[in-house]
């Protein structure tokens, strides 16, 4: 602090009869005999400007005339920017935010409390309200009027608010998917409570009633929810759950796919193995051309399965949002898309089917191109079982043929 104010705040306690008025503050001062240390603090504060006036009996004089007895002071608190006599003058210099450094001669806890609610209230309503105009010093509750809402207010009126803020807080914060209808309720609420009440007087009112306007935008909210049309929920709920549907009946048609295509290529190309002693080219050939459609196969299934992380990330916002919103109907919800949650569930079993099948395939491919050049194996496990031996002839009769031995 700088060294006016505390020779100011030395002084302050010995002033008597003080009152404000209009940047003025008004006291009276004995002195004492011979009271040296009185009048060169008056002198430092008469030579940096805040004591503008002194009077005594009826005449201007200067610190170095006072004689002993009662001196009037006018002090100008524009020399004082940081000091206040009382948290209403506070209030009136600084109705929003405070300044950094102030200090207030008059001592109350309960008021420098009641005060930083109100500062943090009004700080909320200035990132709601319809106008604001920081020039003229008011803002604007605009419903089906505009209520005028000058920022004058006392501090006993804020007394209120240091146990409601943080209900009011938490109810108007605007990460709630409903902020503006909770603002509505809000709004609306106050200005029930002003459009009766003198301009001057609004803020003061809605302070002191706070309590009042919170406990109806609570019952109007309440209300709001249990009149809030689930038709219309039920309507956006089937458009987005049509979708979803939609995005896993592409994933299933590319499964689907996949699920024919590789059985087909499987028995077109095992056809085509010939057994062979060593590896020969057209194997090779198979087995290549196999094994390079398993891995474009693999990848789209990948792919698919990216689709399809993002299609249950989509489902689970969605769900999530509307039992926020319709919270007392969430098992209905919940049962609603628990069909969409079996299909997603049916769609990824079948994805993982596919690519077990992938696998198979490439496996197979692998193990016909090791058989098919291994004769060993070839002997071991015959593609083809061995043909079956002829019957023996039956001797002819007659003299042809050599006579069986007796």
């Amino acid at each position: 602090m700088g060294e006016p104010l505390d020779t100011f705040l030395r002084l302050r306690p010995r002033l008597q009869s003080v009152c404000e008025d209009a940047g003025w503050i008004f006291a009276d001062i004995t002195i004492e005999e011979q009271d040296a240390a009185t009048i060169s603090d008056l002198d430092a504060l008469r030579e940096s400007g805040v004591i503008a006036e002194i009077h005594q009996h009826g005449t201007l004089v200067f610190p170095n005339n006072l004689a002993s007895g009662p001196a009037g002071l006018k002090i100008d608190t524009g020399a004082l920017p940081s000091y206040f006599e009382t948290y209403d003058s506070l209030l009136e210099k600084y109705p929003v935010d405070p300044p950094e450094v102030f200090t207030v001669y008059q001592t109350d806890v309960a008021l420098f409390a009641a005060c930083r609610a109100a500062w943090a209230l009004l700080q909320l309503l200035q990132t709601k309200v319809e106008v604001w105009d920081s020039t003229q010093m008011r803002f604007y509750f605009v419903d089906q009027i505009a209520i005028e809402i000058p920022l004058r207010y006392q501090a006993t009126s804020c007394c209120g608010l240091v146990p409601l803020f943080p209900r009011i807080e938490r109810f108007l914060h605007s990460d709630h998917l409903d902020a503006d209808t909770r603002w509505h309720f809000f709004r609306k609420a106050a200005v029930r409570l002003l459009r009766d009440v003198p301009s001057p007087n609004r803020l003061g009112v809605l302070l002191a009633g706070m309590a009042q306007v919170f406990e109806r935008t609570e019952q109007d909210y309440s209300l709001y929810l249990e009149r809030f049309s689930f038709e219309d929920l039920l309507r956006t709920f089937d458009e987005k759950r049509l979708k979803f549907i939609g995005d896993l009946n592409q994933v299933l048609g590319g499964i689907q796919t996949a699920l024919i295509a590789v059985p087909a290529t499987f028995f077109l190309v095992a056809e085509k193995f010939k057994p062979a002693e060593g590896i020969v080219g057209q194997n090779a050939i198979l087995s290549i051309g196999g094994i390079i459609f398993c891995l474009l196969l693999v990848t789209l299934s990948f792919n698919q399965g990216a689709t399809l992380r993002e299609i249950k990330k989509a489902i689970s916002d969605f769900e999530s949002e509307q039992l926020q919103k319709q919270s007392e109907r969430s098992g209905r919800l919940k049962a609603l898309l628990l069909g969409t949650w079996t299909h997603y569930r049916r769609v990824r079993l079948l994805l993982w089917t596919a690519r077990i099948l992938i696998f198979s395939f490439a496996l197979v491919m692998a193990l016909a191109l090791i058989w098919c050049s291994t004769p060993a194996m070839q002997k071991r496990w015959p593609y083809e079982p061995p043909a079956a031996a002829s019957p023996a002839q039956t001797p002819a009769t007659g003299g042809a043929g050599p006579s069986p031995a007796p």
